[in-house]
């Protein structure tokens, strides 16, 4: 008899441990996702150029070097990044699917070799998640983007070159998942590149663009526009992303906790 009531009160113990458990029900937030390239007065660095030969010029979406007299919009005599798809925004729901937000496109096409071309620049994050029109997370975040043009001519080609000579574009490193509070409950945030074009560079090509090695980036072919499309996805619970490599390279840290720009909701 006392077996028996024993093993009641364990169970009752366990049932009341598992009902005193707290999960946080799915939340969906309002999203306003936005890149920007420094241009000295918006927070970050103005690009570098190897050389001031031939036009450079640059604004908050692209950066274009090459001919004389072109504009900041590539095109056949002109190479440049431009970001597209910002500010993207949307909803998103913890635990749900990911949410597509900006896109970085290189155009690369042939210039002379005497132009001065792209060396660095540096890309703005900026995150926020509103609960309806109330803004409840507000983050910014810098990373340095490391460029190196190649000259086209043969022995000189970076490896893993697909066309005669591809140029590689490096993101600085950024966090993993990142986690804040909302409500009494903690999520976990992460950015990724959805597309699969981002993978880790071989370390000739990060030494080449001047960047840290390892390093993360994406080779571009001669005469094409390679477009990496970012992600986002919060979950409840620390988790991997299941996105096929090298698209699960978390690569842009929200980097929500500790930093003073979490505002909980008031009831």
């Amino acid at each position: 008899m006392r077996t028996h009531k024993i093993r009641h009160l364990v169970t009752a113990c366990a049932l009341a441990l598992t009902a005193s458990a707290s999960y946080a029900a799915p939340v969906t937030w309002n999203y306003a996702v936005s890149l920007s390239w420094g241009t000295g007065s918006n927070g970050a660095a103005i690009p570098t150029f190897t050389n001031t030969n031939g036009s450079q010029l640059y604004n908050a979406a692209s950066i274009s070097w090459g001919q004389p007299g072109g504009n900041t919009n590539p095109d056949g005599g002109r190479s440049g990044v431009a970001i597209g798809s910002s500010p993207a925004t949307g909803s998103v729901t913890s635990d749900g699917a990911m949410a597509l937000t900006n896109t970085i496109t290189h155009y690369n096409n042939p210039l002379s070799s005497t132009y001065g071309t792209l060396k660095t620049a540096q890309l703005i994050a900026d995150v926020k998640l509103y609960d309806g029109a109330t803004l409840v997370v507000d983050f910014l975040n810098v990373f340095d983007i490391y460029f190196v043009e190649t000259t086209n001519t043969a022995g000189t080609c970076l490896p893993t070159s697909v066309t005669v000579c591809d140029d590689a574009f490096v993101l600085g490193d950024g966090a993993l998942n990142h986690e804040f509070e909302y409500d009494g409950y903690t999520y976990y945030a992460s950015i990724f590149e959805a597309s699969q074009k981002l993978a880790a560079l071989p370390g000739a090509a990060c030494v080449a663009a001047g960047s840290p090695t390892p390093c993360t980036g994406f080779m571009t072919p001669e005469r094409e526009a390679t477009e990496a499309q970012f992600a986002f996805k919060i979950t409840s619970e620390r988790v991997t992303i299941d996105v096929p490599e090298p698209g699960a390279l978390a690569l842009l840290g929200i980097g929500l906790a500790g930093l003073g720009a979490i505002r909980r909701r008031r009831r």
